[in-house]
């Protein structure tokens, strides 16, 4: 019984043992290339996503590393041909200067190759700043903890949680950099070029201003329409020479409006940007109304505060005369002009009925235009509720079809951080001296009474014509 029990063990094992011990081998080398196959994806996908420019971020901090890697080994051969200079600053024909000198300019040229290309001084037209919020609050974000002692965790448990959640978003991120560094090398095999994978990567958001206001323009010290239309003008088209088909634009306009001519052109330069294909957000948060609603109806998208004024779709014209002073005094007023029309209303001359109903035409002429350019631009507008000449609350415009959205310009920026760099544009105030400042002061006063008599006699014909709301 013993021995016939025993018999079989030693055969069964032996038998099995060469079965159980290759079908393990065929399942791992037929299950190997099957596990090696997901490893790469899942990783991403289990973090947050991250933004162009966090990634951006993090490839240039590798690169920075590789660079003060560089800066060190140049230093310390810098200081070590230095050294070898002033050891041997005697002996002019030692060799021992030959082997310092190379070993300095050998020692530069490294560190010089480790440090970041900048752009050269030189005078720059505008003053460009990053609003993104990772680097804009990031100061004073550091500063409110360490006043509330918020900057490091006084339980360790939390401590040891922060420090596990920050190495595992590291290795996401990096995992993420190494992914789009892939299918970049995927875009430049497919032939795509290397500025547009750039412009793609990175898309941008330009933010301007076109503010004006009826306490500073044209009184000394501040700017004149024509400058502040020169300053929009050049602004543009610095924005068109920096963008790209991926690239957006953000103007906030704060104005109740002015001269016809002025705003036609101001309007006009925000329609180069559709031209170009930019997609274009007009954001209201004070006012745009008449002259002002022209320039934001030329946006894609129209944004505006409840409490805003915008619409004020109208035209206004409005002169003192005189004729009744002169006469009193016996003063004749000598006016000579080539063409019937060339006068019609002015302050010095006794109105015709002739002149008044033609004055009435031209202002119903400007504003059918008027009509016609914004219909153009928003074609669901019911022109007889809207081009009455009022003024509409924000949150009314909303309702009539004049506004796209009611949030403020800082919820539309905020938005477009998420997806974009949105980069402020505004052009540099020159420093200016005593001499500068006196001409500068003489030449706003001379606007100020050019602009006047512009007004009430140069131009006639339209330049009393305003695009401008009555309450402003």
């Amino acid at each position: 019984m013993a021995s016939s029990s025993e018999a079989p063990k030693p055969e069964e094992p032996g038998a099995e043992e060469p079965k159980a011990s290759e079908e393990p081998k065929a399942e791992e080398s037929t299950e190997e290339p099957k596990a090696e196959e997901p490893t790469p994806d899942p990783a991403p996908k289990a973090g947050r996503t991250f933004s162009q420019r966090e990634l951006y971020q993090a490839g240039r901090r590798i690169n920075d590393n590789t660079g003060k890697v560089k800066q060190g080994l140049g230093a310390t051969l810098a200081l070590g041909g230095t050294g070898i200079l002033v050891w041997h600053h005697w002996a002019a024909f030692a060799s021992f200067n030959c082997l310092g000198a190379g070993l300095l300019a050998l020692g530069a040229a490294i560190a010089r190759t480790g440090t970041s290309r900048g752009e050269k001084a030189g005078e720059a037209h505008f003053k460009l700043r990053l609003l993104n919020n990772s680097d804009r609050w990031k100061a004073d974000a550091k500063a409110l903890d360490t006043l509330l002692g918020t900057d490091t965790f006084q339980q360790k448990d939390l401590a040891k949680a922060a420090a596990e959640a920050e190495k595992k978003e590291q290795q996401l991120l990096k995992e993420a950099v190494k992914k789009q560094s892939e299918d970049v090398k995927e875009a430049l095999k497919a032939g795509e070029g290397a500025a547009e994978i750039q412009a793609r990567l990175r898309p941008r958001t330009f933010v301007f201003d076109f503010s004006t206001s009826s306490l500073d323009a044209g009184v000394p010290g501040g700017k004149s329409m024509k400058k502040r239309l020169q300053d929009f003008r050049d602004t543009i088209s610095f924005i068109l020479h920096c963008a790209t088909e991926h690239d957006e634009a953000v103007v906030r306009i704060t104005s109740p409006g002015g001269a016809v001519i002025d705003y036609g052109y101001a309007s006009s330069q925000l329609m180069r940007l559709r031209q170009r294909g930019l997609k274009l957000t007009a954001c209201v948060d004070m006012v745009a109304a008449s002259g002002g609603y022209m320039m934001a109806c030329t946006a894609d998208t129209i944004v505006a505060t409840p409490f805003s004024l915008v619409g004020s779709i109208g035209v206004l014209a409005s002169l003192p005369n005189f004729n009744k002073v002169l006469r009193r005094y016996e003063v004749d007023w000598l006016q000579f002009t080539g063409g019937r029309y060339k006068r019609t209303v002015d302050p010095m001359s006794e109105p015709t009925e002739e002149g008044i109903e033609k004055m009435k035409q031209e202002i119903n002429t400007v504003h059918d235009a008027f009509k016609g350019m914004v219909l153009k631009q928003r074609t669901h507008l019911d022109m007889d509720e809207v081009a009455t000449g009022e003024a509409f609350l924000g949150s009314e415009g909303k309702e009539r079809g004049l506004v796209d959205r009611l949030a403020t310009s800082d919820e539309v920026l905020e938005e477009r951080m998420e997806v974009s760099d949105v980069i402020e544009v505004s052009l540099t105030e020159k420093k200016r001296g005593l001499r500068e400042l006196l001409e500068g002061k003489i030449e706003a006063a001379e606007n100020l009474v050019v602009d006047c008599w512009e007004r009430a006699t140069g131009l006639g014909r339209r330049g009393a014509v305003e695009l401008k709301d009555p309450q402003f």
